[in-house]
Order: structure tokens, then C-alpha cells, then sequence
């Protein structure tokens, strides 16, 4: 079966083939088994995961197979390509691959076949950009032909697989949304396409990017907010990333995200259990919320500083070294953890409520002079600020470390704060620093420790909570007008908590 000069995502909705016009000479192929292996976890099988991935250390490679078939002529154009869902500044590597009688549902680092003669090197990839590969070489004809993805990067790249993020479009046998493609271009028949016919082209994003941080004609933006969200690549409930019984639900969180279109992800710290080392990072968060990593803003949590008792945590990770080396610029100076920015007509401020670690939070600190001049530099009539450790909760664990923080905040007229550490999803009344209620100057703060991890309890109700949950993950989804504000906590699959409401900046 073939297409010619059609869009692909039009017409690719099942695995292998896609249907044309006989006369067509461009045929386009999609995976029939696409995984990866990881030097990290020898063992364990991937095939199940909506991502494929690459990386030098640990050593992780992807395999892919398809099934040509329906193919006459000569060969003159054998494309591969793929959707990074990260970006690689030195990109990835394509080989070919002689053995094509893996599985990959049982494929592991242990038993995967060596791969063959490189194809092509990539340069540098965008997330949600694809990237093409000429692959004639390794394309004979009919039949099964395979290939390795591979990079000589630390970083690690995410590719989207053929594998659908959703547990029920994979149990129908559905195809992601943005799958791998082999297309076979043979000579001699006519309304043969010319480059790019048929295939999505490098440079340019597939069908305008998904979480798009445009801002609709309305002024209005939309972002995700979690915090507490992927667990040790060791826990028993890990689970190849998907989780299980109520744990380790990061992948769960990460596809109420996937191709929603929102501007901005804010991770709220404790991003990554049980320490954030780099390895843990690399081989839980990335599996899942690493997908949104080009529009993510973190703050920074109190695990990520911890230097024992997890995957990758040692003296190595003295510093948050893990935190800063994953997410690099987007999580502002190394050794600060506070930083701000812009989206739409709000202003945004991450800050670092670890504050021996930040070098205090008081409004003498280093990071309270940042503050005080960062809000005199942004007069917005919207502000939204985030850090993990909350100044009011339910859940036992506040801390009073941040008053001084929500002083400044509110002197300033801020309007939001979100928050985690509690697993909880929480929602108070405005207040000003001190908890009184204050519905004409007063933040409003959400604490969104559900994204993923484990839950925890509530303890003694706080006043001016309005409402709790403690026992369902999900995310916090804002959208953000010029002059006002929309939240609804949008729950994982099979669950049905949910609150909404809207409110004005001051």
C-alpha cells in the first residue's frame, strides 16, 4: 500500500503500511515492533513505552523494525524518519541492522544483536521537529529491514515510537501520534514526489508545534503544573516508568500533558525520587515528563539536594548537581534555583524554598534582593510565583521559611502561588503572609504534589483551605488572561476528583 503527495499524519493510522493510489511510487511504512535496550537496566524489556530513546551513559539504543512490502521498480529514495520529543544539540546516529528476527516485546540490553554499518548522523534536534535520515543503503527491496538509533551524547534524546501514550489506544493496537516512518520512493511511475512529498520535512514542526507557547488571539495561554512526580528507577513499582498499584504514576501525569497544547510546563519540585542524581533523572523523569522538556520551568525540591539513598546519589550530588546538569539553563544559575520569565501577559518566578541551600530566603538574602528587584523590573498585572515547600498546607508539612518570600510576593500584588512537598492537591482562599484571609490583595495557593510519586495524608485542615484531596494524582491546568485566571485540576485516567473555578489579578 502507498501514498503519494499526501500529508502522513493524514493517512498513517495503522501499523505498516498506508494506502494510495496504485500508481503512486512513494510508499510509506510505519514500524510493525520499535524499542530500546539500556546498559542501565540489562534485563528489562521496553517495548511497551510511547517513547524510544538514546544515550551514551548509561549506553541506551533503539531498535526498529518494518516490513516493506508492495514495492516495484528500482529504489532511488529510502528515507527514515522520527519526531524527537526532547531536543540533542549533537543529535543521533542511524546504523543498520542484519538481524531482524528480535521481538519487542522480550528485547533486552542482554540479547540485542550488534548493530551494523552507519547509515548517517544527524545534527542538532528540536523537539516535536522532525528529522529525516537517508537510509537507500540498507533498503533492498521487499521484506523486513532494521535499524539502531544511537548517540555519543550524555544527554539523553526521547523519540516518539509507534506505541500510543494511552493504555487503551495501545490494548486497540492504535498507532502514537507521531510514529516513526520508512518511506520507499522507486523510479519510473508516475506523479513520483519530489523531496519532502508525503513525509514530514526537517526544519519545520509537524503540523505547527503541539505546546505551542504562542499566544492565542484572546491573549490567553494555558500551562500544566505538578510537582512530586517520578519515583527511583529501583522502586518496585517502577515498573518499566508506567507504574503500579498507587505509585510511580509519572506516565499516567505526563499524557494528561501530551499534545494538549499548553504553553509551559512548571515542575514543583521532588521532580525526581528519591534523590535527584542524574541517573535517576535519565532513567525515570525522562521517560515521561523528559517529553516537555523544552517548555519546562522547574523549581527546585528538597529531594533533589539529597547526596543518599537513590539511583545516582552520592557526594556527586552535592549542590542539586542532578537537577541543574538535566534540566541546564531552564533552572536558572546553578547554586541559586530562583529565576523569572514571561508568558503571555504573566510574569513568572520560580524560587528556591530550600533556603539554606539557596543562601536564605529573608528579604536580606541573595535571593530576597533578587526578588525585591525583579518584582520592581515587572510591573505585570498578572504574577504567578511557584516553589516546592509550601508556607500553608494541610498536609504537615508546611514551612514557615517562605513567609518572607510571600511577604515580598504580596507587597509586590502578586496574585498565585503554587506549591508541593505535600502530596496533596490543595486549594486555599487568597491570604496575605501572615494566613489571614484577604480576598482583595491576598494569593491564592494551589499545592499540586500530585504528579505522580506516591500519595500522602492530610493532617489538621489549615484555615482558609477550600478544598483536599489526598489520594488522586493528576495536574494543575491554568489559563492565564490578560487580567484574570481559570484553574482546573485535571485527574489521571480512571479517576474522577476534579475542581475548577476562576478568579482576577489584582
Amino acid at each position: 500500500m502507498r501514498v503519494s503527495g499526501a500529508p502522513l499524519l493524514a493517512v498513517v493510522v495503522l501499523a505498516g503500511s498506508v494506502a494510495s493510489p496504485a500508481s503512486a511510487a512513494s510508499s510509506t511504512f510505519v514500524p510493525d515492533a520499535d524499542t530500546y535496550i539500556s546498559a542501565a537496566a540489562p534485563g528489562t524489556n521496553f517495548g511497551s513505552i510511547a517513547r524510544l530513546r538514546v544515550d551514551a551513559a548509561p549506553r541506551r539504543s533503539s531498535y526498529l523494525r518494518f516490513n516493506v512490502h508492495g514495492v516495484s521498480g528500482r529504489i532511488t529514495r529510502a528515507t527514515l524518519t522520527l519526531v524527537p520529543a526532547s531536543d540533542l544539540r549533537r543529535g543521533f546516529r542511524v546504523s543498520s541492522l542484519g538481524d531482524v528476527s528480535w521481538r519487542e516485546r522480550s528485547l533486552t540490553y542482554r540479547d540485542a544483536p550488534r548493530p551494523g554499518k552507519l547509515l548517517g548522523t544527524t545534527g542538532a534536534v528540536k523537539a516535536r521537529v522532525p528529522v529525516s535520515i537517508d537510509v537507500r543503503k540498507a533498503v533492498k527491496g521487499n521484506g523486513h529491514v532494521a535499524f539502531v538509533l544511537s548517540s555519543r551524547s550524555s544527554k539523553a534524546l526521547a523519540l516518539f515510537s509507534r506505541e500510543p501514550a494511552d493504555k487503551a489506544d495501545r490494548r486497540a493496537h492504535r498507532v502514537g501520534p507521531h510514529p516513526p516512518t520508512l518511506t520507499v520512493v522507486t523510479a519510473g511511475a508516475p506523479g513520483q514526489p519530489q523531496s519532502g512529498d508525503g513525509v514530514p520535512t526537517p526544519g519545520g514542526p509537524l503540523g505547527g508545534p503541539p505546546n505551542s507557547p504562542g499566544t492565542p488571539s484572546d491573549g490567553a495561554v494555558r500551562i500544566a503544573a505538578a510537582g512530586d512526580i517520578a519515583c527511583d528507577p529501583a522502586n518496585s513499582s517502577f515498573n518499566v516508568g508506567l507504574g503500579k498499584g498507587n505509585a510511580c504514576m509519572q506516565q499516567a501525569t505526563a499524557n494528561l500533558i501530551d499534545g494538549k497544547g499548553f504553553a509551559a510546563v512548571l515542575a514543583l519540585g521532588d521532580n525526581q525520587y528519591y534523590c535527584g542524581g542524574l541517573g535517576a533523572f535519565q532513567q525515570s523523569y525522562d521517560l515521561s515528563w523528559g517529553a516537555f522538556k523544552a517548555i519546562t520551568h522547574p523549581a527546585v525540591g528538597n529531594h533533589e539536594y539529597l547526596t543518599s539513598g537513590g539511583t545516582g546519589c552520592d557526594t556527586a550530588n552535592t549542590g542539586a548537581a542532578g537537577y541543574f546538569d538535566y534540566f541546564g539553563s531552564a533552572a536558572g544559575n546553578v547554586g541559586q534555583g530562583f529565576y523569572s520569565w514571561d508568558l503571555g501577559a504573566w510574569h513568572f518566578i520560580a524560587l528556591n524554598s530550600n533556603c539554606s541551600d539557596a543562601g536564605g530566603c529573608s528579604t536580606s538574602s541573595a535571593q530576597g534582593q533578587w526578588l525585591a528587584a525583579d518584582l520592581a523590573a515587572h510591573q505585570n498585572t498578572c504574577t504567578l510565583a511557584y516553589w516546592h515547600i509550601p508556607l500553608y498546607s494541610s498536609g504537615g508539612r508546611a514551612n514557615k521559611n517562605s513567609q518572607s518570600l510571600w511577604t515580598q510576593l504580596y507587597n509586590a500584588g502578586a496574585d498565585v502561588v503554587l506549591s508541593g512537598h505535600d502530596h496533596i492537591y490543595e486549594r486555599f482562599a487568597p491570604q496575605d503572609a501572615s494566613g489571614n484571609l484577604d480576598t482583595a490583595r491576598g494569593l491564592r495557593e494551589f499545592i499540586v504534589g500530585t504528579g505522580g510519586a506516591n500519595h500522602t495524608s492530610l493532617a489538621t485542615i489549615a484555615p482558609n483551605s477550600e478544598i483536599q484531596n489526598p489520594t488522586t494524582f493528576g495536574i494543575l491546568e491554568l489559563t492565564l488572561n490578560p487580567t484574570s485566571y481559570d484553574w482546573r485540576f485535571v485527574p489521571i485516567a480512571g479517576s474522577t476528583f476534579t475542581d475548577a473555578g476562576s478568579a482576577g489579578c489584582h
